[in-house]
């Protein structure tokens, strides 16, 4: 495709001299200034010099063209994860578990990085990082009982951490904030085990239930009928109590009553003693005028005939005109 044809006007001002040393300038402005984002920080190498004595932060900074070439290495906190790590227990299980990385770069470390650590001016995290996260792990996993391991995960993991973080200092200075443990998953062998195990477990629980259930009823039916037993015995006591009340209030009514007889029967007693003729007078205030139909004598009962048929008045038994009579 052919170039399109400028114009002559168009042509002579592009070669005028003060163009050119506008383009000039502005080229060298173009690549003579560098601009650091505010996650990175950055160094300078001349001819394969670094040039700066600390890193540059970020901002508009200016460099040589052509002859300064710019580093950058990014120094805000980043998670690095790490995936299907395979360890080894002390029992000779394995697991395979997945990190989670959370560091920062400071400051400090950031020239160390980008030029003592592998091709300068370029700093792999990964490559450099994971290799310790897989050791220090192995490490710690392999001090562990496979069984206990989801109960001491927040041990193992700051283990592995404090580990990790020592070992990153000393070799490139990052610093650690944090590691998880994302994910850790069993061998077969090891999961089927636990399973018969928890099966066996939740079997002899339900065994346990129904002893405990069993024991409950029987101790039911045992509270009930010692229960009834003492309301038994409760009733019989009471009736028993009732009984003997009755009987002592009877015997002192009895007693009262006897008591009270006496009482008058000696009364009376002495009344007649003092006054003999009382008993007549009792007689004669009781008797309704009518002779009695039967005597009583020593040989037996005898009948007694009313020979007077007059209106005489007949003097009752123990009178002394009866006694008279006789």
């Amino acid at each position: 495709m052919p170039l399109p044809i400028l114009p002559e006007r168009v042509t002579r001002l592009l070669y005028h001299p003060f163009a050119i040393a506008i383009v000039l300038a502005g080229s060298l402005i173009w690549f003579g200034v560098f601009i650091v984002d505010p996650t990175e920080m950055a160094g300078v190498r001349r001819l394969g010099q670094v040039t700066t004595r600390e890193p540059y932060g970020p901002g508009i900074h200016l460099k040589l063209p052509i002859i300064d070439q710019v580093d950058r290495l990014q120094v805000s906190l980043d998670i690095l994860k790490v995936q299907d790590l395979t360890m080894y227990t002390i029992d000779n299980q394995w697991v395979r578990i997945s990190v989670g990385l959370t560091y920062r770069i400071p400051p400090k470390a950031v020239f160390r990085l980008l030029y003592q650590v592998g091709q300068s001016g370029s700093f792999g995290i990964r490559e450099n990082v994971e290799p310790i996260i897989a050791d220090r792990a192995m490490r710690v996993f392999a001090r562990r009982n496979t069984i206990k391991i989801s109960e001491e995960r927040e041990v193992i993991a700051n283990e592995i951490r404090q580990a990790v973080a020592s070992r990153l200092d000393e070799l490139f200075g990052i610093e650690v904030v944090d590691l998880q443990i994302a994910k850790i998953e069993y061998s077969p062998i090891f999961v089927a085990s636990v399973e018969a195990a928890v099966k066996a477990k939740n079997d002899a629980v339900a065994a346990e239930n129904t002893v405990n259930r069993i024991r409950f009823e029987a101790e039911q039916v045992r509270v009930r009928a010692q229960g009834e037993a003492d309301a038994a015995a409760i009733g019989a006591e009471g009736q028993k109590r009732s009984a003997v009340i009755r009987a002592d209030g009877e015997a002192q009514a009895i007693q009262i009553i006897g008591a009270a007889q006496a009482g008058s029967l000696r009364v009376r007693g002495e009344a007649v003693a003092a006054h003999p003729e009382a008993i007549s007078l009792v007689a004669a205030e009781r008797w309704s005028g009518t002779l009695p139909q039967t005597l009583l004598s020593e040989r037996g009962i005898l009948p007694l005939l009313n020979l007077n048929a007059g209106p005489a008045t007949v003097a009752p038994v123990g009178s002394p005109s009866a006694s008279a009579g006789k």
